[in-house]
């Protein structure tokens, strides 16, 4: 497993226990994508990130991929 994956893994429990995991699924913008992905990683800077640090296009495919809208 990648640190990308285990960044995922470790927000997939953060939401399940978070009243933020009932965002209905048309509301769910960009911004609360990165918001959430950066609550789990770094901030990485010239550079995609490797999963411990993430910039913030990184940070929103975690957050996308933990609640199940990327594969």
């Amino acid at each position: 497993m990648n640190k990308t994956e285990e960044k995922i893994d470790e927000l997939k429990g953060i939401l399940e226990a978070t009243e933020v995991a009932d965002l209905d699924r048309m509301n769910y913008r960009l911004s609360d994508a990165i918001r959430e992905g950066a609550s789990v990683t770094g901030k990485a800077t010239g550079s995609w990130g490797q999963g411990e640090q993430a910039c913030a296009l990184h940070a929103a495919v975690i957050a996308a991929s933990a609640r199940g809208y990327l594969q």
